[in-house]
Parts: C-alpha cells; structure tokens; sequence
C-alpha cells in the first residue's frame, strides 16, 4: 500500500513537471489541470487516513487482504467452512480443501476401513503447516493401512459448531472415532458480560470477520474508498460486516467466568451424547498453549478479554473441564498430551504447534487411540 502512494506522488510530479515545461501548450494545460486533480485526491486521501486512524485506532495501508477468504466460504449455520477443491499457496506453506470440502487429501464419502475422524479449529484444520503436515494427516500416515484419519477441522470453531457438525454432517461419514480437539476458541468467550449461550453475540459475528468474509476485504486498501463506505453503510446503502457489530463488554468476574465453563461443559456434554447416540467411540483431546509462545499479547486479537498471565490458568481451567466431561460421559481424554514436555519452540505461532510438533502430537494420539481400543475390544471379549 505505501508503495502505491509513492508511486502516485512520482506519477503526479511528473505530470506537473510536464505540466509547468509545457504550461503554454494546450497539452502542458491540461496536464496542470490533471495535477491539480490528482493534488486533490492525494490531499482528500490524506484526510481520510488520519480520519480512519483516529477512528480505529492503526493506520488503513498496515490492514492486509485476508487470505482465509480463499479458503473459507459463509455458511448459514456453521458461520464459515473450507471451500470445495481450494487451494492457497502462501510463504512456502499449501493449504489444499479436497472434493468434499475438509483439508488434506482425497478420500471416498464410504468407508473402506477403520474411519478416524478429528473435529476441532485452526489447531485441527492446520494453520501455519502444509497439507501433509497437519497432525491429522501424520496421524494417518501412522495409523496404518487399517485406518484412515479424516482431517475435519474448521478454522475458529467452537463447541458451538462442532455440536452443528457432528449432528448433521458427521452422520453422512460414519467415523468410527471422532477425536474433539478443542477450547481455545471457546476460551475466547471468557469473561464477557451476560455471555449468550450459543456465543451468537461475540464469537459468531467476530468470526465471519476473522474469516475475510467482510465485504470490506474484497476493497483496495484505499482511504477514500473506506471512508466512502463507511457513509454509506451509516445510511444504509452498504452492507455492514457483522465483525463490526459486535457490542458485548467485558465483565472481569468471576460469575462471568463461570458462566463461559458452564456453556463449554454443556456443550461438551452434548456433543458426547450425539457421538454416544451414533456409537461413535469419542476420544476428548486437550488444548495446548505455551507462554514462551503468546507472550506480549499475541493472542489479544483474538481473545481480546483475557490477560496473558491469565491464559494458562484459564486453559487448564477449560482442559479440566474436558476431562470432567469425558469421565462422567463414559468418553475418553487424552491425557498422554498434557504430559508432554511442550517447549515454546514447538509453536509456529502463539496457539499452533510446528510441524514438528504436530508430529510427536499425532504419535501421541496413535499410542492413545490404539491403546484405547486395544482396552476396549479386550473388555468386550471378557
């Protein structure tokens, strides 16, 4: 963006340059004339800069495209799932969604074989790895050629959507384990005063942002044009982003607190009696953070109501939870995960694990998974 201003103040002197040498001529006229319009623009771009600025609050040109449009598309109900064939190559990294709209390979919608489903966000669906990367796509690798591990992980969700999916989508894949890889971004819903119980007043619309589903994204980065949007979406002549209607406040007690793991532990307890209802063996997965990772509030935009010292505690929190969750509900928790010594390093960024790291978390899982059944199918011969 700072390079199309200065390539518009080079493109402007020159034309008053030519315009001033030339300034007797009809041509040297008009080409004035064009400076001075072009003057007014770059003023009137000036002004509406600064204007946004203040308004919220960072500069219009340090605002990037957001590259989950590419990947991501709105959904009715589940706010935003992966786009069908897309594909994104971005800093050396390959994002691919396959036929059936899930990340990573091909697969058959009739299952073959043991069928291994993992459902969870960014943590699950794989930010920052490539397709082969992903501890999904390791854990398949590791499995063997008796099981398959379908990657069905989605970018931002929450319990809240994992219940919608694994009610109307999951069904039509018949997983024999769904592996639920969750918290994080219910966590994010902490501490938010009169916190609605489907999470329709914060995560939801902020979402829809977050994903670059904004009408705004598709725009240039231009101050005129932003600012000429927002005028019209003030009389109701530009569709408004829902990510800039959200008008919750924070409540820093410890009621409101409680109300968010109340919401997490209903969820949690309903998506086990779905999976329970289609005999799904349902394995809980706990959420890993490391404070060498989110220090120096990385993590503030997307969980803008807790402190960094506040974090661990809180995941724990969420991840004890869980555990409560899957030992009253005859589920499983992966407990294997937590006693890793996870170091800040394994972290690409301040929530996602390296691919590295994500390969010691699969070969977690597969130990789980395959001990798991192993005590199970003994049990049951018994």
């Amino acid at each position: 963006m700072l390079n199309l201003y200065l390539w518009t103040a080079i493109i402007w002197i020159i034309i008053l340059v030519i315009g001033i040498a030339m300034r007797k001529k009809w041509l040297g006229k008009n080409f004035l004339r064009l400076a001075y319009i072009l003057l007014i623009l770059i003023l009137l771009e000036g002004v509406c800069l600064l204007a946004l600025k203040i308004k919220s609050g960072y500069w219009l040109f340090n605002e990037k495209y957001n590259l989950n449009a590419e990947l991501f598309e709105p959904h009715p109900y589940l706010v935003g799932v992966p786009k069908k064939n897309a594909e994104l190559k971005v800093n050396g990294i390959t994002y691919s969604n396959n036929a059936e709209g899930f990340r990573g390979k091909e697969f058959e919608k009739a299952k073959s074989k043991t069928r291994i489903v993992a459902v969870g966000g960014s943590t699950t669906y794989g930010t920052s790895v490539n397709d082969w990367e992903t501890w999904p796509a390791y854990l398949d690798s590791i499995m063997g050629a008796d099981y398959e591990v379908l990657n069905f992980g989605i970018s931002g969700h929450s319990t809240v959507e994992h219940i919608i999916q694994s009610s109307f989508i999951l069904p039509e894949y018949k997983p024999d384990v769904v592996l639920v890889h969750c918290g994080l971004n219910d966590l994010r819903s902490a501490y938010i005063e009169d916190l609605a119980c489907d999470y329709s007043d914060f995560h939801a619309p902020n979402l829809f942002g977050a994903l670059g589903f904004c009408p705004l994204n598709k725009l240039p980065r231009l101050a005129i044009i932003r600012a000429g949007v927002l005028i019209l979406q003030k009389v109701k002549l530009y569709p408004e982003c829902t990510y800039y209607q959200t008008a919750v406040r924070q409540d820093s007690s410890l009621m409101a607190l409680e109300r968010a793991l109340e919401l997490y532990e209903r969820n949690l307890t309903t998506l086990s009696a779905i999976l329970n209802k289609q005999g799904v063996e349902l394995v809980f997965v706990p959420q890993l953070l490391h404070k060498d990772a989110f220090e120096g509030n990385k993590l503030k935009w997307w969980i803008p109501y807790v402190e960094d010292d506040q974090l661990l505690g809180l995941i724990d929190d969420y991840n004890k939870c869980m555990k409560e969750v899957a030992i009253k509900e005859s589920g499983a928790f992966a407990d294997e995960v937590l006693d890793y010594n996870w170091k800040g390093a394994d972290f690409v960024d301040p929530s996602h694990l390296n691919a590295d790291a994500n390969l010691r978390f699969a070969e977690i899982i597969s130990h789980y998974i395959k001990h798991d059944r192993d005590t199970i199918e003994f049990a049951n011969q018994k």
